[in-house]
Order: structure tokens, then sequence, then C-alpha cells
């Protein structure tokens, strides 16, 4: 797991792509800011890569096996074979989930190096309303503990993003989970969410090993078969 500024985007395999406009679908997100999102993101730090001889192999084998049609390079999601995004451009640089802070003013944020948030604070909640969250706890280099909350005002949240093991990791901490299991670990239960942490799963890579008398250039993944 990153510790890092730009998350995971600063040390994975570079490779970009959307989710399914399904999956978009049942989250109960909106289409139109997620697409509007998405291209805010890839003006920055997504690009087309080189296709190279050991990712055409790969591409030429997925078709070979079936795993069609050819979509070509694309960022969406589509069954077949594509050519997805990479996030190292034409001279191999990395760009990260940090290179967004360009879009920000500099003098509307502050960013905090080496903090390691250990909770986040809810207000109490009352009239059947479900708690808010107004601030978090954090720990600095040094180990000292520092509280941050919100200004009044309903425009100001907290937005939690520390990845699919980290997000659910973090609410549990801080009380919002399955009831048994925050109980079973001396956590007070502020909401019984019994679906936080479940039904994680991972996409199935192969890595393909060919042994070389001759040096070959070193491949990322660029090129995936998506089935149903």
């Amino acid at each position: 797991r990153a510790r890092v500024l730009g998350g995971g985007s600063a040390i994975n395999a570079g490779f970009f792509t959307r989710a399914s406009a399904e999956y978009i679908k049942k989250v109960g997100w909106n289409e139109k800011v997620v697409h509007d999102s998405y291209e805010w993101v890839e003006n920055k730090v997504a690009f087309e890569p080189q296709v190279k001889q050991w990712q055409s192999a790969v591409k030429n084998g997925l078709l070979e096996v079936g795993v069609k049609p050819d979509n070509g390079f694309t960022y969406e999601h589509l069954y077949g074979t594509k050519v997805g995004g990479s996030i190292f451009d034409s001279q191999g640089h990395r760009h990260t989930a940090a290179d967004l802070l360009e879009y920000a003013d500099p003098t509307k944020i502050t960013l905090l190096l080496n903090a390691t948030v250990q909770q986040i604070i809810f207000k109490p909640a009352g009239g059947g309303m479900k708690p808010r969250a107004n601030g978090v706890r954090f720990q600095d280099s040094q180990g000292n503990s520092h509280l941050a909350y919100l200004k009044e005002g309903s425009m100001n949240e907290v937005l939690l993003s520390a990845g699919a093991l980290g997000s659910p990791q973090m609410l549990m901490l801080s009380g919002i989970g399955p009831a048994e299991q925050l109980k079973a670990h001396g956590i007070s239960v502020l909401l019984d969410q019994p679906m936080v942490g479940m039904g994680m799963s991972d996409n199935p890579m192969n890595a393909v090993i060919i042994p070389s008398p001759k040096p070959v250039e070193v491949s990322l993944i660029q090129v995936v078969g998506i089935t149903e």
C-alpha cells in the first residue's frame, strides 16, 4: 500500500481504464458527472501508449483465442481486446494523482505530507438523521496526534479517498461497518453497515515470461482482454 503523495498511482504499473457503464449505473452514480470527471483526469494524467513487439504479441494472442472484437485504443470498458491508457507519457515519465493538484488554487489549499489519518470524526446524529463527518484525527511523522475540523457551512465536507483497502478500513476504525466485527475489536458502533469491507474482488492477471539471449524492451501492461 502506497504511503506517498499520489497514492497507488505513484507505484503501480500505470494502466488506465474507465469503469463499465453497467457498474456506474449499478452503484447509482451520475453518469454525466462521472464522464466529465474521467475527461478531467485523463487530460492531465492519461496517455495513449506506444504498443511495441511484446504487447503487440499479447494483443494478437488474445484475438487469436477469441477475445473479440479488436477495440483498438480506448479508455472505455468494452468487451473484447483493447489497448488501454497509460500514466506514462511518451518520454517515459510517470504522471500520478498528485498531478491533479495543478488544477487547484494554491492560495486555497493546504497539503500535509507524512500525515496519517487515524479516524474520521462525526457529529452526533439526532432526530433520525445519520451521522455527518466533520473532521479527522491524524498523526504526524513524529507520532503526535492532531485534530482537523471543517469550517461551518453546507459546502464543506470530508472526502474519503484511501483506496479499495484503506477506505473501508478507515470507515470501520471510525465506527461504520458490520456491528459484530466492530464490537469484536472494541470499536464503538456509530452506524451498522454490514456491507462495508465486503465484496472485495480483483481482476485476474497473467504474466508472460520469455527468456531471451538479447536485451529486450521493458513492457508494462498496455493490452487487456475483457470478457463477460
